[in-house]
This record gives structure tokens, C-alpha cells and sequence, in this order.
């Protein structure tokens, strides 16, 4: 029976085959006795003068062993008669290659017969075949075949036990950098890691601890609390241990030290119950030094205030110009998320205004930036005056605004387009006539807010190609049943 395949592309099993064949070293022109006998009994108990173990990766066939012949042991996949056996994972018998189309050509040279047995590794993938041939039409009989089989799963087994022992031998290398990095771990953390036994014995201790009282890593190896600390801290410390060790629960404790210097630190702890290896119990702990961050607590509330106050400055800096007085660009875009939402929901119309200060170049050009920023100032003032409270206006940048209309219609927003015209009309400036240009876009089911700023920014710029001094808006016709403008 053929062994199941995985839904993988030719491609990708060669790539397979060649990955596992590369990492167990088996590409290599090497004789290797194991698989030299073999091959040699294979040809005996088949009775044919030919017989050869072959693996393949992506290109290329080796004649890992072979029996009866000589020559090159390399040779590409697409000329190999063992390509098609290791292709359908199974037993392949051609009596006569003459009579099999596949074997026209390069494919099988001067072999009439083959035979061939798929070698494959742990997981059912075909790498290899082992096979026997000659020069003339043959046949084998049962025994001969079921023999063939035998060896080539043998073949299959040592194949299967060098994978077995590199899994073993990567396994190994990543049992000893798991300790590795484990004693790193510990030897660097900010904390104070040991163990100790039931007795209060110390069993271990990280680098950190020997760091902090100048010793090396075995020094305190076998002493107790009493050996290291006053009579008092040190009744504490056991009484913690054994209430640890009673519950079999880990636990929090907090302890105030009095250095050899004279200063006090303050010690968080947590200790927990386990085993060594020989399944005696031990106490771990871990202690983080606290004094720092007690002192830094205290003065984090000491600023608390200040700093809110700080914050809630810098907020409001963040979301408004600071020339107008208006919302910025950010603050307008996260506004107008809500508001496409809002009216995604709801159902109630949405519009957006889009407007830009006619030949404000030429105005900063003629007048200077200074007159170019009291004109924008102005027009903001404008804007403030003639929009609804609930209506948000913005400097979108440069010279340009936008006016964000919740619960407004194409009617209602044109109206507004109007009333800002004949406002920037009657503004009395000394230099020269102000006017400015309306693009206007409401919000249709469907839209995002790019789309509702694109066609609003469409609609400006039609109102700008049309000679400026005006509105355009981009889809009232649909609200309002013709094409609107001024």
C-alpha cells in the first residue's frame, strides 16, 4: 500500500525531501557500509546484476550506494527512473522500459528492468528508493518483490534513526541553552533570587545578592537568617518561611532592612513552595529592592497636580491652531470619524464644508505673512460667527478651513455657504477685497470620511476653476433635485 501523502505541490515535497536529506547529512558522496550491504543483498536475493540506493532533493539524484556499476553517482531528477517511485511513494516494477513512455529519452538510458521501493523518513516522506535493475526485460517473483520491500524499509529504518538522533541531539542543544539562558536570566535580573530548605538553609543564591554584600557565589551557601541578620528581622523571616511552607501557597511579604551602614531599604518578597530534584522541599524567593521606588512614589504625588494641570494644557495645544484659535487637522480628523459614525447609526444627515481664501498667495506675496495671518485670523472670526454652535469649524491647513455640519442637510449647508460669502463681502479689510471658495459634500450611506473629504475637495476645486467667490456643492442634486451653486 502507498504511504499517504501530504496535499503538497512537486515542488514543494522536493524542497521537502531536500531539507530533511541536507540537514541529516546524507548528500554527501560517501560511502557508508550500512547501506552498502544492503544494497548488495537487495541484488542478491533479487538476482540482478544492478541495484542501487538513491535519495533526491530538488535537482539532483545520489547513488548513495549502488551495486554491479560504475560512473558518476549524481545525476538530475529528470532523467531518474526512481523519481517516479519516490513521486507516488510506493512500489514501482517495469518490466520493460521499452514498452513505458516515460522512460523514452534520457529517462532510464540503456536499463530495461527496474524495481524500486520507496525510502522514507518518520513522517511518510519519500526521500529516496532502493531499487534493482538490468540490462535486459524481467520480472521478479512474490518473494523477490516482498524481499525488495523488506530492505528498502530497513534502509528506511537507519534513515529514520540518524533523524531521531539529530531530533535527540537538537533537543540536547536546546536543553543546555534553556539552562544557559536560565543562569543568565538569573544572574541579571533586577531582583534577588535564592532557595532556601526547610531548615532555612540557603540552597542558592543569583549573582545579584553576592553583588550587594561583596561575596562570592557560594560563600553563604548553608547558612540561615540567623547567620545574617539581626535576631529580630531574622525570628520574622523564618516565621514568614514556615507559613509559606504550611499553605503550599505562595506568598507577598514586605520588609523594612537596616543596612550595616546605618540606612534603612525597604524589601518586597515572594516566596514559593516547590521541589528540587530529589524532591525535598524548598522555599524560592524572589526580592526587589523597593526603596527607590517608595521615594520616587512619594514624590510623583507630591507633583500630581502639576503635572494633570501640564497635561491638560498640552491637550488642549494639541488639538488647537495655534494662529486662529481653531481645531487642527488632528483634531478635525477625529472628529469627523465620529461624526460618519454618528451618522452611519442614526440615519440624520451629515455635511462637510470644505473652503480655501481666494489668491492667498498673492496676498502674503503683495502684503507680507503678517497681513496673510490677520487674514486668516479674520476669516476664522468670520467662520466662529456665522456657523451653528453644534457646528465645528477648523483650519484644515495653509489657507484652508472646513466646517463639519452634524444634522445638516444639502439645503441647510448651502445656506451656510452663503451667509460665509455675503460675511467675507462685507468685512471691511484695507488692502483688498477678501473672498474665498466653498466646496460642499453630504455624507451618503456608504461613504467613509475619505470619501466624504475627497468630494468635498472636489467641489472646491470646481468652485475654484469656476472663478472662485463662491459655493459648489458636489451631490445636492440628489437631495435637492438639481445642481446647486452661487
Amino acid at each position: 500500500m502507498p504511504i499517504p501523502q501530504t496535499d503538497m505541490t512537486p515542488l514543494q515535497a522536493a524542497r521537502k525531501r531536500g531539507e530533511i536529506l541536507r540537514q541529516l547529512g546524507l548528500m554527501e558522496e560517501v560511502d557508508e557500509q550500512e547501506f552498502d550491504e544492503l544494497v548488495e543483498l537487495a541484488a542478491a536475493l533479487c538476482g540482478k546484476a544492478l541495484s542501487a540506493m538513491t535519495l533526491l532533493d530538488e535537482e539532483t539524484q545520489l547513488i548513495k550506494a549502488r551495486m554491479g556499476f560504475q560512473g558518476a553517482r549524481t545525476m538530475p531528477v529528470r532523467e531518474s527512473i526512481c523519481q517516479y517511485t519516490v513521486q507516488n511513494n510506493q512500489l514501482l516494477v517495469v518490466e520493460d522500459t521499452v514498452n513505458d513512455e516515460r522512460f523514452r529519452g534520457p529517462v532510464g538510458g540503456s536499463i530495461r528492468f527496474y524495481a524500486g521501493t520507496p525510502l522514507t523518513t518518520l513522517d511518510g516522506t519519500a526521500v529516496g528508493a532502493l531499487c534493482v535493475m538490468d540490462t535486459a526485460p524481467s520480472v521478479l517473483s512474490e518473494q523477490q518483490l516482498r524481499a525488495l520491500q523488506i530492505l528498502g524499509r530497513q534502509l528506511s529504518n537507519r534513515i529514520q534513526l540518524r533523524e531521531r538522533a539529530r531530533s535527540m541531539a537538537d533537543m540536547m542543544s536546546e536543553r543546555e541553552r534553556a539552562r544557559e539562558m536560565f543562569v543568565t536570566i538569573l544572574n541579571n535580573v533586577p531582583a534577588e533570587i535564592y532557595l532556601k530548605d526547610e531548615d532555612g538553609r540557603l540552597r542558592f543564591y543569583n549573582r545579584k545578592l553576592a553583588n550587594r554584600f561583596a561575596i562570592n557565589e557560594a560563600a553563604w551557601l548553608g547558612k540561615t537568617s540567623r547567620d545574617l541578620w539581626d535576631e529580630e528581622t531574622a525570628l520574622r523571616i523564618l516565621q514568614e518561611d514556615r507559613e509559606v511552607f504550611l499553605s503550599g501557597e505562595p506568598q507577598e511579604t514586605f520588609l523594612d532592612l537596616k543596612e550595616a551602614d546605618g540606612k534603612h531599604s525597604y524589601w518586597r518578597t515572594t516566596k514559593a513552595p516547590c521541589q528540587d530534584s530529589n524532591g525535598n522541599p524548598v522555599l524560592a524567593c524572589c526580592s526587589v529592592d523597593l526603596t527607590e521606588q517608595r521615594d520616587r512614589e512619594r514624590q510623583l504625588q507630591e507633583t500630581k497636580e502639576e503635572l494633570e494641570e501640564a497635561n491638560r494644557k498640552l491637550s488642549s495645544l494639541a488639538l488647537t491652531d495655534a494662529l486662529t484659535g481653531l481645531w487642527n487637522r488632528r483634531a478635525f480628523d477625529s472628529r469627523l470619524e465620529t461624526a460618519v459614525i454618528a451618522a452611519q447609526r442614526s440615519k440624520k444627515p451629515l455635511a462637510l464644508m470644505l473652503l480655501d481664501v481666494d489668491h492667498f498667495k498673492r496676498i502674503n506675496d503683495r502684503f507680507g505673512h503678517p497681513c496673510g495671518d490677520e487674514v486668516l485670523r479674520n476669516v476664522a472670526t468670520i467662520l466662529n460667527r456665522t456657523k451653528r454652535a453644534d457646528e465645528v469649524a477648523c483650519r484644515f491647513g495653509g489657507e484652508e478651513f472646513t466646517i463639519l455640519m452634524p444634522g445638516t442637510d444639502a439645503q441647510g449647508a448651502m445656506v451656510l455657504g452663503e451667509r460665509i460669502r455675503k460675511a467675507m463681502h462685507a468685512f471691511e479689510w484695507d488692502k483688498e477685497p477678501i473672498t474665498i471658495s466653498m466646496g460642499i459634500a453630504v455624507w451618503t450611506d456608504g461613504w467613509s470620511s475619505d470619501d466624504l473629504v475627497d468630494n468635498a475637495d472636489a467641489a472646491l476645486y470646481r468652485a475654484k476653476e469656476g472663478g472662485r467667490d463662491r459655493f459648489i456643492c458636489y451631490n445636492c442634486d440628489q437631495f435637492l433635485g438639481a445642481a446647486q451653486g452661487s
